[in-house]
This record gives C-alpha cells, sequence and structure tokens, in this order.
C-alpha cells in the first residue's frame, strides 16, 4: 500500500445517541437495508427480507458460523469486591499442546504464549507447558493483583485466577470449572450459567434485557430465561464453532427463511469461521492509521467455499469478519503456490521420511486454509476475492469503517448521511448496507 499516511480524523461522523439500536429487530430478517447502487446514484431502501430479489442466480454469499460463547463473567474477589472477566481466546491448543515446538504450533495456526504468557502461566498456576490458558480482558485491572482468585455468584463451581499482562490491554487467566481447568472454546458452555452474552458497551443492557424479557414473558429481566433468550438473539441461526468474543453482526439479520429462499434461486451458501476478538472491536486510538495495533484472530476457510468463490459470478461477504476471513485465507493461498512454485524441480528427495505429522498437515491443508491474520484492509487494499458485502453501520474512527472505505471509496460518507436522514438504527443491533466494491462518489 502506498500513499499519504491515513489520519484517523477523515472517518470521524457525527453520531446521535438516538442512532444506536439498543434492542434487536423481531424477527431478525425485518432489519432495514441501504443498497449501495453505486458511484452517484442514490441508494434504495429495502429490507433483509428482500435479500433474496437483490441476488442473483449464480452469486454466492458467504457466511461467518462463528458461535459466540458467554465470555462475559461477572466475578467478585474473595474479599467481596466487584470484578468482570471477558475471554478472548486460548492461549494453548490442550493437552497435547506441549508435543510441539512454538514456531510448528504457530504455523499450524495456533495463538502461542510467549515470554510474558509463560510466566503469565507460572504466577495462575497453570502447567509450564501453557496449557489451559486464556488471553482476556479483566475490569477493573489496575486493582487485581497477579494470582487473584475470582469467583461466579451464579455458578459457585466457576473460577478465574488472575495472571500477568500479555500486553496493554490484555491479561492472561486460567479458568477452573469444578476444579479442572477450561482447555478451549468447546467447553465454552461450560460457563453459561455463570457467563453472559459479552454485549458492546454502547448498547444500554438493562434496556435490552427488559425488552427481551417481555417478549419471552419472562417475569425478571435478570433472570436465567432472560439471559438465555439474549445469548440466543446475540447469535446467528447459523453458528456452529464456539470461540467468539463478540457476534459478527451482520449475520444477525439473516434467518433460515431468507437462507431457503436465496437457495431455491439459485444463490449458492457457503462458510467461513473466523473467531471475532480484538481485531474487530478494539477502538482506533491512535492518529494515523498505521499506527494501530491490529490483533490477530484464528479463521478457517474450507477450500470448498474457496473454490465456490472462484466459480461465483458475485462473492457476497457477510460482514467484515467473513471478509476478512476470505481475503486473508486467498494471500495465504497465494504465498503457498508462491512458495510451491520457489520449489518446484527440487525433486522429492527425502519424501519418504516425512513422517505422519507431515502427512496428516497435508490432509489439512487439502481440506481448508487456516491460520491467524492481522490483515488490517485500508485504502489503496486490493481485494482478491469479495466482490459485495452485508455489513452493519460501524462506529466512528473504527478500523472496520476503514476497511468500508477500502471497499467502496469516499461515497461511505453519502451512505452514512442518508441512512442517518432516513432514520435507520446503527450499531450492532443496527439496520445494515448491502455494499458493491469499487470506489468513487
Amino acid at each position: 500500500m502506498s500513499g499519504p499516511r491515513l489520519r484517523m480524523d477523515e472517518f470521524g461522523y457525527e453520531l446521535p445517541a438516538s442512532a444506536i439500536a439498543h434492542v434487536p429487530t423481531e424477527p431478525r430478517d425485518a432489519a432495514r437495508l441501504l443498497v449501495d447502487r453505486g458511484p452517484r446514484k442514490a441508494p434504495e431502501h429495502r429490507r433483509i427480507s428482500d435479500l433474496g430479489a437483490l441476488l442473483e442466480a449464480g452469486d454466492l454469499l458467504v457466511v461467518n458460523e462463528t458461535r459466540v460463547m458467554p465470555a462475559r463473567l461477572p466475578l467478585r474477589k474473595l474479599t467481596g469486591g466487584a470484578a468482570e472477566v471477558l475471554l478472548l481466546e486460548p492461549l494453548a491448543a490442550g493437552a497435547t499442546a506441549g508435543s510441539q515446538t512454538a514456531a510448528a504450533r504457530r504455523a499450524a495456526g495456533e495463538i502461542v504464549p510467549d515470554r510474558a504468557g509463560d510466566e503469565s502461566l507460572r504466577a495462575a498456576g497453570a502447567p509450564g507447558d501453557g496449557e489451559a490458558l486464556w488471553a482476556a480482558l479483566v475490569r477493573p485491572s489496575r486493582r487485581i493483583a497477579d494470582g487473584t482468585v475470582l469467583v461466579s455468584e451464579r455458578d459457585p463451581n466457576v473460577e478465574v485466577v488472575v495472571g500477568t499482562r500479555l500486553d496493554r490491554q490484555r491479561r492472561a487467566v486460567r479458568v477452573l470449572v469444578g476444579g479442572a481447568p477450561l482447555v478451549d472454546a468447546s467447553q465454552a458452555r461450560l460457563l453459561e450459567r455463570a457467563g453472559e452474552a459479552p454485549l458492546p458497551p454502547y448498547i444500554d443492557a438493562d434496556t435490552v434485557r427488559s425488552a427481551v424479557a417481555q417478549r419471552i414473558g419472562a417475569d425478571a429481566p435478570e433472570g436465567d430465561a432472560t439471559r438465555a433468550a439474549l445469548a440466543d438473539r446475540y447469535q446467528t441461526v447459523y453458528a456452529r464453532a464456539d470461540g467468539s468474543a463478540a457476534a459478527p453482526t451482520a449475520g444477525l439479520h439473516l434467518t433460515q427463511r431468507v437462507l431457503d429462499a436465496l437457495r431455491s434461486k439459485g444463490v449458492g451458501v457457503a462458510t467461513v469461521d473466523l473467531t471475532v476478538g480484538l481485531a474487530t472491536f478494539a477502538p482506533v486510538t491512535a492518529e494515523h492509521a498505521d499506527e494501530h495495533e491490529m490483533h490477530t484472530e484464528h479463521y478457517r476457510v474450507p477450500v470448498a467455499t474457496l473454490a465456490a468463490c472462484a466459480g461465483a459470478e458475485r462473492v457476497v461477504a457477510v460482514g467484515t469478519t467473513t471478509v476478512r476471513a476470505l481475503e486473508a485465507a486467498a494471500r495465504q493461498q497465494r504465498l503457498a503456490c508462491r512458495h510451491d512454485a520457489d520449489n518446484r524441480g527440487a525433486g522429492d528427495r527425502g519424501a519418504g521420511d516425512r513422517g505422519a505429522d507431515d502427512q496428516r498437515a497435508g490432509d489439512q491443508r487439502a481440506a481448508e486454509v487456516c491460520g491467524s491474520t492481522d490483515l488490517f484492509l485500508q485504502r489503496g487494499e486490493e481485494f482478491l476475492v469479495v466482490d459485495a458485502m452485508l455489513t452493519n453501520f460501524h462506529l466512528p474512527r473504527s478500523s472496520l469503517l476503514l476497511l468500508i472505505d477500502a471497499f467502496i471509496g469516499p461515497r461511505w460518507r453519502d451512505l452514512y448521511e442518508a441512512a442517518l436522514a432516513e432514520g435507520y438504527r446503527f450499531l450492532s443491533f443496527g439496520d445494515a448496507m448491502l455494499l458493491r466494491r469499487g470506489g468513487g462518489r
């Protein structure tokens, strides 16, 4: 990428508090949809339920099937003080994590603790190989010392031992359920009683809980039934793979009815998995975009999805997380092809000695492209896969807004102004846009 440095002031806009959606639309597909018709054309105003009329046979809709964990844990110190832990991701792969070198595990797409992470393991009383360590946001972090034990009042079986800092924002923690360590995201549902849906801080929790309780006929906005219903509403209808600390919010609008209508029209539906974390929702506080620290997020893209993308008339990504997964996988595939070309002609000397681990790795690569990405799509970046995008309206000065600017150019501002003038609802529980790639106004 070349050109002048991007100032984050270019990505500010006035977002009235009244435009922020605190309660999701019911039913999901009744949400409004601002349809981008391209440069110098006024947008069209539709509903998500109209998506079948807006896509054509031969198009491919790609969704992020990640599942949101009950990642927000309200806790207390043994001395009684309130605390909160937001689980982000496991820092080790589990009981077999120590059987591979750190370099090999990173190459396989795992996040491996650095030296600070290893020190945190010792502080939290975890095994020395990094097993069962999680990265988390801890509040109030400054007042919680290393080694502090936090307990859940909702579920006395759940405890969190806080370790040292991994970086400016994250702490290492160890989560115990009934005394046993929570090893990875596949066990996250053990936290359903102790935890809750990790709603963004700009959503008024009391408002949405009251609305959900009223919808389901629950007596208590703070009760288990309301928490479960809210967690379900902050989940896509196709969520499958546990692991995310926030929802891929564009997908919250889709219903099985909409997906069935698309398939019956000849629109393909394919999946990726990107675990939503700090890279998606961390605020940009730097003055220039190139000063922003982009965290990594895990992604997994089936090779069948990439093949379907290659054969589609248009690739329509549902949400910025799907865009990042597809574009990261395409870049990884391109690098792999270059690597293969560089090594072509070297012969197969020693191929018989590569062993079972290499064979298994080769089988996995044949089925999917996976890894961790800190891809920061901004002005001047090339999009290798995605032609159109279904996305929500994003916060001012956010990395997601930079991605939108990279995708459609400066006309995003005209679209946002039109949406605000027409009373569209913004952010996670708000309405959506359907964008077509291309610059200009």
